[in-house]
Order: structure tokens, then sequence, then C-alpha cells
């Protein structure tokens, strides 16, 4: 009996980490850069591209996640690495009116 509880506990959760840490499809092609080789060879070793296009942060968000990235395995050079925030910062930063505050109305317009 507990052997196979085990076996089946073993089974689940080796087809659960197998999925996790497998890539998916391509994902959305990365713009054009000088540093899209050195991203596709350190980024898309676990995730696809659609990972890193899905996402719209500021550069100190993309550098926590830089870290957090070699925190788990990622080998990021330092002599890469403001390159890399870079290219993440100009094509995948936040939106850009979503940095200006909302329009005041007048206080005449008030009721």
């Amino acid at each position: 009996m507990f052997e196979r509880l085990f076996l089946a506990t073993f089974l689940i959760a080796s087809v659960a980490l197998a999925n996790a840490q497998a890539p998916a499809a391509p994902g959305k092609p990365l713009p054009p850069g000088p540093v899209v080789p050195k991203i596709k060879a350190t980024c898309t070793q676990c995730h696809d591209t659609g990972r890193i296009s899905e996402q719209h942060l500021t550069r100190p968000q993309w550098s926590g996640e830089l870290k957090k990235m070699e925190g788990l395995g990622a080998e990021i050079p330092d002599a890469d690495r403001s390159a890399i925030l870079d290219y993440l910062t100009r094509n995948f930063g936040p939106p850009k009116d979503a940095a200006k505050p909302p329009a005041k109305k007048p206080a005449s317009a008030a009721n």
C-alpha cells in the first residue's frame, strides 16, 4: 500500500515539475537589438519569449527580475547586465500613457 502511494505521489510530482520547467512554444519574437542573442541564450533556456514580451516593467523591476532569475540559475554576465536592462526597458517597459496621472477637472467644472 505504502509503495503504491509513494509511486503515485512521485509520478504526479515528476510530471508537475517537468511541465513547470519545460519551455512552451517559442512565443512572440523579440524586437531586434544587439543583445537579443544573449537574452535568448540566457532567458529561453527555461521559458519562452512570451514570458518576457507579456511583461511591461520599469528598469528597477526588470533588474529585480534578472536578480530573481539568477537566483534560479540563470547566468547573466555583469558586462551584459546594463545592455540587457536597456533593451528590456525600452521594448518591454511600462506603457507610455501609464506614467501620466489622470487629468484633473478644473474647479469651475464641478457641479
